[in-house]
């Protein structure tokens, strides 16, 4: 018995040296579990977790607790597009809890871990859900909440579809007729989705108000010809995902500096 306890601190000690050396010089720990097969596609689980704060303080900065969660292809048989396609999932995760890639957070978690003088204040947890893996495009939702310590808590739902063609980011434009979409809205054949950013306006928001509708469409109108796939998650109106039975489309609204997600009957939008 003696000997069975012997070599269960052991392990813990080994699994705590390890944990010790993953956070070494990077401020966080990555972790794989989970593999599934969806549709002869191989994903598996990634979660970044990060946390610190100075000994004996609880709301002062510099403060961090992370949990960042975000599915990760395997076994491709083009690894290039695999490489664009992973990264683009990572950082879509941090992205929506930091409106940064991956790389610019990480970086500011090591800051925090690894600089006392650091005055970054940060919380943030989210989960995802793969809702469809088809020929040529995985379509993903991301949910969860973020506390930048200056801010309220913000809420979200991310949508987004990448091509497992070239591992672009794929507008809904390239799926729906805008011009379906406008008549859809103008229809009223839309929902908010909970947990979206929109914030109450001026102290009161009425979804199928006509003032309201009408600037639904002009935000879907104005699009530009083509969406920037280069440059930030966010900031875009394009980015969407569907369910085999709804369309859900992000869209940011320049007149109320917010996000939402509409969400179509794909029947509506044919």
């Amino acid at each position: 018995m003696n000997q069975i306890i012997i070599n269960l601190i052991c392990l813990l000690l080994s699994f705590s040296n390890s944990m010790c050396s993953d956070m070494e010089g990077k401020g966080y720990i990555e972790t794989v579990t989970n593999e599934t097969t969806i549709n002869g596609l191989k994903i598996q689980e990634h979660t970044i977790r990060s946390y610190y704060r100075k000994e004996g303080e609880f709301v002062q900065s510099p403060y961090l607790n992370a949990a960042i969660r975000f599915p990760q292809i395997t076994d491709m048989e083009d690894v290039s597009v695999q490489r664009k396609i992973n990264k683009g999932l990572k950082d879509a995760a941090t992205q929506s809890l930091s409106w940064e890639n991956a790389d610019q957070t990480l970086e500011k978690f090591h800051d925090i871990v690894y600089n006392d003088k650091s005055t970054w204040f940060w919380y943030g947890e989210n989960d995802y859900k793969i809702l469809s893996v088809e020929d040529e495009s995985i379509g993903i939702k991301y949910e969860g909440r973020s506390y930048f310590g200056d801010e309220d808590c913000m809420q979200f739902s991310d949508y987004i579809t990448f091509s497992l063609t070239d591992g672009e980011r794929v507008p809904f434009t390239e799926y729906f007729s805008r011009e379906k979409v406008i008549r859809a809205i103008e229809e009223l054949k839309y929902d908010w989705i909970k947990g979206e950013y929109i914030r109450r306006y001026k102290g009161r928001y009425e979804r199928y108000e006509p003032e309201e509708v009408e600037k639904l469409v002009s935000t879907v109108r104005n699009l530009e010809d083509t969406a920037d796939k280069e440059g930030r998650y966010f900031g875009t109106t394009y980015y969407f995902a569907t369910d085999g039975e709804y369309a859900y489309i992000d869209l940011y609204f320049h007149y109320m500096d917010q996000y939402a997600v509409l969400k179509f009957d794909l029947d509506d939008l044919r």
